[in-house]
């Protein structure tokens, strides 16, 4: 008999989607991001890797306080 599957409750729905990775390109046509997030994210971001929201905030966060590489 089929049951229906219930969700894992060590991973929520919300913290799934927060860890979903998005490509340089993505973010630069993100409608959730100011136009200066997406000009720092075009200059800090690597062109073949993957990031997450929190991870592109981060490095929003470290260039405004002026610790980018």
């Amino acid at each position: 008999m089929f049951t229906k599957k219930e969700p894992d409750p060590k991973k929520p729905e919300t913290q799934q989607k927060n860890y979903q990775k998005y490509s340089k390109a993505q973010f630069a046509e993100s409608r959730q991001l100011s136009r200066m997030e997406k000009d720092i994210l075009a200059a800090v971001l690597l062109e073949q890797e993957a990031y997450t929201m929190e991870e592109a905030q981060q490095h929003i966060q470290q260039f405004m306080n002026g610790e980018a590489q």
